[in-house]
């Protein structure tokens, strides 16, 4: 009895060397839909290899673009860890694991793409270091140094804006945190940027009701602060900000003793220490240095600023004889 002839091996043209090889075993599996008709990557094992060079990812980039397979850095790297030909190793993954059905080179998962996850991680890790409380009062997507700007601010503006009802409060915040980014973008000289955040923080503002000229009478009538809210709104009018005291240890009128006595009867209620009226006095001058600097005036013409102002107080000195509001003795 004559054998059966052996059957002889399917042959596969490679795109690229153009000869004839074992389609099993000289061509890789393909799932992408570009071969499905063959089931194989037209361009034989020897071929692929040949353009893929291990210190130089983007070899491997190109390879896999070509054949349409995507790259994966978990298993790219657990093909690394094997004791084979690592782009074999990966091959033998890519078309055996059910991770990679359906998926081609626009899957693929690059090293650009690894570090943004990783920035973004980072940005999470560092969010999670704010307190809740404070990402609560100004909601959730700033970086951790805008949240500290926005405390900065905030703890500056309030001593003198006070709290007046929750859409004041919640007019203040929108304020500060559109001029906390415009100052963050003028510094990175994106002016663009920078004056859209400007008319943002200007519109904030005004619905805040920051400036005297925007109270109505339901802001300053009624209640029993109604000297503190009138006094809080003079003080922070920026016409104002070239009249206000130049004596360092006490007052300069009766104004200033008010608002002095306002300041020290609400931290007697909050249980603090009764605070000196040159802490007050320092307060002015560095609201007045920082709206100086914030309409881009420069060291030398702040100064002639700051001696034209304190001119005005020295010219009363010999027709104002200044009353002793405080001895100085402590209850």
């Amino acid at each position: 009895m004559v054998g059966r002839k052996p059957k002889e091996k399917e042959k596969l043209l490679c795109a690229a060397c153009q000869k004839e090889k074992d389609k099993d075993s000289g061509f890789y599996n393909s799932r992408s839909k570009l071969y499905e008709k063959i089931g194989k990557v037209p361009i034989c094992k020897s071929c692929l290899k040949k353009n893929i060079d291990y210190s130089n990812m983007d070899s491997v980039y190109t390879v896999l673009q070509q054949i349409d397979v995507k790259f994966d850095p978990l298993y790219w790297e657990q093909a690394v860890q094997r004791k084979t030909d690592t782009f074999s190793a990966y091959m033998t993954m890519a078309n055996s694991l059910k991770q990679f059905n359906g998926t081609g080179w626009k899957d693929s998962i690059l090293e650009q793409q690894q570090e943004k996850a990783i920035a973004a991680e980072t940005q999470r890790d560092s969010v999670e270091q704010v307190s809740d409380e404070i990402i609560d009062k100004w909601g959730i997507g700033y970086t951790p140094d805008e949240y500290h700007q926005f405390e900065r601010k905030y703890n500056k503006l309030i001593r003198n804006y006070g709290e007046k009802t929750a859409l004041h409060t919640e007019g203040l915040l929108s304020y500060i945190r559109f001029r906390v980014k415009e100052e963050l973008a003028t510094a990175k000289g994106e002016v663009k940027e920078a004056k859209e955040w400007g008319q943002m923080a200007s519109k904030a503002a005004t619905d805040a009701k920051i400036n005297v000229s925007q109270l109505s009478k339901s802001d300053i009538s009624g209640g029993v602060d109604v000297l503190s809210q009138l006094f809080e709104a003079v003080e922070t009018e920026l016409g104002i900000i070239p009249l206000l005291p130049r004596l360092t240890a006490q007052p300069y009128d009766d104004a200033d003793l008010i608002i002095w006595a306002i300041i020290n009867y609400y931290r007697r209620l909050e249980d603090k220490e009764k605070v000196a009226y040159k802490d007050i006095y320092h307060f002015y001058d560095e609201m007045l240095e920082e709206d100086f600097k914030s309409k881009g005036l420069t060291t030398e013409e702040i100064e002639n600023l700051k001696k034209a102002r304190n001119n005005v107080f020295r010219d009363l000195e010999d027709v104002y004889k200044e009353p002793l509001y405080d001895t100085g003795d402590e209850e």
